[in-house]
């Protein structure tokens, strides 16, 4: 009954508002309708449907119980025809141009107008009247709850939304900034103190101008100092204000301040800033930005398809964006540690060595996606062809390093002894000279001797740790291999002699001297 009885108050207001506004609207607009039933009555050639002026469009539609036939009627007679507000684009309709500024808004006569310097509408006394009624309007219904004994949560929730649109329909009026002021109320009214912080930030960096902007510098130090003390860490220089002029420039550095609070009570604010920025400037040079900090408040929230979503979308709708690359790394990300669909993101790894080959997640999309071909998909072809990319397309890197180990390791799974024993020599030639390659010979070899049984291909590879790396440790141990492995494996006694002597002859001091010694005589028969 009380939203009965403020919408019909409501709409009396307006109704007597605009049976005073200047009759000028319609002689110096003459495509427009008549101003009044009366003007309606005197233009000839006109239809009967004409006669009655259009019914304003309030800030809230009634439904059709709460105003009797007649009293719609007569206050339809009085009452001008005032045009809706245009709606603002979605963020589909990112092919028009939008500029960062408001549209303007129509001003007929724009006699007695103002202009604000925020931008450069202009704005008709009607208008500004009408932002006036329904200011006044809210401004005593958030008054009263503010003086209740105990304020109406459900009430107060709704009032939050009519805050909403009356910035929708009045956002380039001055009005809006105490709009602004009124939902901060009432947030604190809730003891949503983090939506009250919004509210005001908004404030300050929209309306920086404004009356009530000092009122926001003064609420927000308020919260930091009080009942949100500790989060003033996240502050990065929020009550200092913007330093930008442009709208759209103020709003983007607001956001970019408000999303270093990395807290679950702030994000479903900041998220709500984050769409209103979209809709409102989708072709600002930094919307990109604004998609990704949004695509981060859902990661940060958990909820994963959402944020796959706004990372595709800025891949698709933002194609020369620096962002793109990263964007679509990230979703790979996403498809396979959160959504556990590999297929795609494997599809989306592709898409980034395809469309970015030299980017800087490149790399790490091979590597991501040879992991998944073989842990996930169980594809270690694929899995191979990507880690031999890495070894092609970054010789010498540590990521080569450590694709030709997995390498191996996966031809190992697939008992093609042969090829992993040649990824391992492939390393030890292109990391010459390296720990990691004399560790790969010694892999090698122990392939060779223990999988393959392929003794003289065993010998082989410690011969080459012998002759590549005479001064490591690894050499004395690799030519005691060799003699043994003549001796116990081939049952070539010969060679092992003469392998045990070349031990003693290239240190002669070493432990492993005195022990090939006595074997040398043992052979011997000594």
């Amino acid at each position: 009954m009380a939203d009965r009885i403020r919408i019909i108050s409501f709409l009396i207001a307006f109704a007597v508002v605009m049976a005073f506004a200047p009759a000028a609207y319609s002689e110096e607009n003459p495509q427009s309708e008549p101003a009044t039933a009366e003007a309606a009555e005197e233009s000839s050639g006109q239809a009967e449907s004409e006669e009655a002026a259009v019914e304003p469009v309030p800030a809230e539609e009634p439904e059709a119980e709460d105003i009797s036939e007649e009293a719609a009627s007569a206050m339809a007679e009085e009452a001008a025809v005032e045009p809706a507000p245009a709606e603002e684009p979605e963020a589909e309709a990112i092919s028009e141009e939008q500029s960062d500024e408001p549209e303007p808004v129509a001003c007929p006569p724009c006699e007695g107008s103002q202009t604000l310097m925020s931008s450069d509408v202009l704005l008709s006394p009607d208008r500004m009247r009408l932002a006036e009624v329904n200011m006044s309007f809210l401004r005593e219904r958030v008054l009263e709850q503010k003086e209740a004994k105990k304020a109406d949560k459900k009430y107060v929730a709704r009032l939050i939304s009519e805050t909403e649109v009356f910035m929708d329909m009045f956002r380039e009026l001055p009005h809006s900034a105490e709009a602004l002021l009124l939902k901060a109320d009432l947030y604190g009214l809730l003891k949503e103190d983090e939506g009250r912080l919004a509210a005001l930030t908004k404030l300050l960096f929209e309306y920086p101008d404004s009356e009530f902007a000092e009122d926001a510098v003064t609420g927000i130090s308020g919260l930091f100092t009080g009942k949100l003390k500790s989060d003033a860490k996240f502050d990065k220089g929020i009550t200092e204000g913007a330093s930008e002029r442009g709208w759209a420039d103020r709003y983007f550095q607001m956001i970019d301040l408000l999303k270093e609070f990395k807290d679950k009570d702030y994000m479903p604010y900041i998220m709500v800033e984050y769409d209103e920025f979209l809709s409102r400037y989708p072709r600002y040079p930094k919307a990109d930005k604004v998609l990704r900090f949004k695509a981060e408040g859902y990661l940060f929230l958990k909820e994963y398809k959402s944020a796959a979503f706004t990372y595709a979308w800025l891949a698709r709708f933002y194609p020369d964006s620096q962002l793109r690359s990263k964007a679509i790394f990230d979703l790979a990300v996403v498809y396979a540690g959160n959504l556990k669909e590999y297929e795609l993101a494997v599809d989306t790894y592709e898409r980034v060595v395809t469309d970015y080959p030299d980017g800087e997640d490149t790399m790490e999309s091979y590597q991501n996606a040879a992991a998944l071909y073989d842990k996930r998909l169980k594809d270690r072809v694929k899995a191979i062809e990507r880690l031999e990319s890495i070894v092609t397309k970054y010789p010498g890197d540590p990521a080569a390093l450590e694709a030709f180990r997995y390498m191996s390791k996966l031809f190992v799974k697939k008992k093609d002894y042969k090829e992993a024993v040649g990824s391992l020599n492939r390393l030890a030639d292109m990391f010459k000279g390296q720990d990691s390659a004399v560790e790969a010979l010694v892999d090698s070899a122990k392939i060779a001797s223990g999988k393959m049984k392929d003794y003289d291909l065993q010998i082989q590879v410690l011969r080459r740790i012998v002759d590549e790396y005479p001064n490591r440790e690894e050499a004395v141990v690799a030519l005691a291999a060799i003699a043994d492995t003549y001796q116990k494996r081939l049952g070539n006694s010969a060679e092992a002699v003469n392998a045990y002597k070349s031990l003693i002859e290239k240190y002669p001091d070493h432990k492993a001297a005195e022990s090939a010694r006595k074997k040398v005589d043992k052979l011997l028969g000594q």
